[in-house]
C-alpha cells in the first residue's frame, strides 16, 4: 500500500486509482452535489427547447399579427367606404331638414292665420252668442204676462233696477256676497203679480236662448232674495228656446219653472 505523507502523495495515490477518487468524492460531498453537473446539463438542454419553443411561438404571433393587421386594414377601408357613404347620406339629409324647415316655416305662417281666424271666429261667435240672448231676452220680456198666466197668477208690473236696488238697500244683506248683489239688480226680469185670491207675489226670471245651470241658479237664488226682502212669495222661472239636458230634473221636481220659447217668435222680422 502506498504511503501517503503528503498532499502530492495524495494526488498521486488518486491518479493512479480513479475509483478511490469517486469514492472519496461520495464521501465528501451530497447527492446533490454530485448531480449537479447532469441536472446543468439537463436544464441547458430544456432552456434550448424552451428558447426555441418561444422562437417558434413569436414566429407564430408574428404571423397572426401580420394577418391581423391586414384585416383590420381591410375592416379600416370598409369602414372608410361606410364613412363616405355616411357623409353622402348626412347631405342628403340636411337637404331634407332644410326643406322641412321650410315647410315648417309654411305652417307655422298658416298656423298663425288660423289662429288669427279661430280669435276672429270665436269673437264672432261670441258676438252672435250675444246677439241670440239679447233677442230672446227680447221676446221673453214681451211675454211676461203670459208667463204670470201659466204660473195662474196676474202681472202687474215688471219691476225696474232702481226698484231692485231700493229693496237692497232697505234689507239686511251682511251675508250675501257683493257679486250676487250686482247679479240680483241686474236680472233679466223680475215682476210684481197677484194670485187668484189677490196675494201679491213675485216672479224671478232668467233667460237664454239656450237655458243651462247657471240660469236655474240665478232664478232660484233671485225668488229667494225676493222672498227674504218682501216677505212674499216668489216663483223661479226659466225661459229659452233650448235647455240643457243636465238640468231637466229640477222642472220635474217644480222647484223651477220653464217658459218656452219657439222658433217662430225668434224669427227675424
Amino acid at each position: 500500500m502506498s504511503t501517503i505523507n503528503t498532499m502530492e502523495d495524495l494526488i498521486q495515490v488518486l491518479d493512479e486509482h480513479p475509483e478511490w477518487l469517486e469514492a472519496l468524492r461520495a464521501r465528501l460531498l451530497s447527492r446533490e452535489l454530485l448531480d449537479l453537473p447532469h441536472n446543468f446539463a439537463m436544464f441547458v438542454a430544456e432552456m434550448r427547447e424552451f428558447k426555441s419553443e418561444m422562437n417558434e411561438f413569436k414566429a407564430q404571433m408574428d404571423r397572426f399579427v401580420a394577418a391581423t393587421n391586414s384585416r383590420f386594414d381591410g375592416v379600416d377601408a370598409r369602414f372608410d367606404e361606410v364613412d363616405a357613404r355616411l357623409d353622402r347620406v348626412d347631405a342628403r339629409f340636411d337637404g331634407v331638414d332644410a326643406r322641412l324647415d321650410r315647410v315648417d316655416a309654411r305652417f307655422d305662417r298658416v298656423d298663425a292665420r288660423s289662429d288669427g281666424h279661430d280669435v276672429m271666429f270665436k269673437k264672432i261667435t261670441d258676438d252672435l252668442g250675444q246677439l241670440k240672448g239679447a233677442h230672446a231676452r227680447n221676446v221673453a220680456l214681451a211675454d211676461a204676462a203670459i208667463i204670470a198666466r201659466d204660473l195662474n197668477l196676474r202681472r202687474t208690473k215688471n219691476l225696474t233696477q232702481d226698484e231692485l236696488l231700493d229693496l237692497i238697500d232697505s234689507a239686511d244683506t251682511a251675508n250675501i256676497s257683493v257679486d250676487d248683489l250686482r247679479s240680483f239688480r241686474v236680472a233679466d226680469l223680475i215682476m210684481e203679480a197677484t194670485a187668484e185670491d189677490g196675494e201679491l207675489c213675485y216672479v224671478a226670471v232668467e233667460i237664454s236662448y239656450t237655458a243651462n245651470g247657471r240660469d236655474t241658479n240665478r232664478a232660484l237664488r233671485n225668488a229667494e232674495f225676493m222672498t227674504r226682502f218682501t216677505g212674499k212669495r216668489a216663483f223661479a222661472v226659466v225661459s229659452g228656446l233650448y235647455r240643457d239636458d243636465r238640468i231637466q230634473d229640477i222642472f220635474e221636481s217644480r222647484e223651477l219653472f220653464w217658459h218656452q220659447l219657439t222658433p217662430e217668435q225668434l224669427e227675424a222680422e
